[in-house]
């Protein structure tokens, strides 16, 4: 109780900007879907599989943090019709 009360200005925080999440799992959950890809894959073939895994599940946490379909950011990245700005612009407008 003691840590609780020393905390509270802290944790009165969130009624001041409701967008601060409740918890801290956000870098939890972003790293989930990397352990279940390594479960099921149990190694990489290269060190340029592993990089590139790491960026296309970068990637795609980026574009659910944003809300844009991961699959539609794909397509029109690689059929070069840049209907969607770059992930940068994106998360700054955000």
């Amino acid at each position: 109780m003691e840590k609780t009360r020393n905390k509270k200005d802290e944790l009165f925080l969130v009624l001041e900007f409701p967008e601060i999440p409740l918890h801290n799992n956000t870098s939890d959950l972003a790293m989930r879907e990397k352990v279940i890809q390594r479960k099921i894959r149990c190694y990489f073939r290269s060190f340029e599989g592993a990089k590139a895994s790491d960026i296309f599940l970068g990637i795609m946490g980026t574009c659910r943090k944003i809300g844009i379909s991961f699959g539609e950011y794909l397509k029109d990245r690689f059929y070069h019709s840049y209907k969607l700005p770059p992930l940068g612009d994106l998360i700054w407008m955000t």
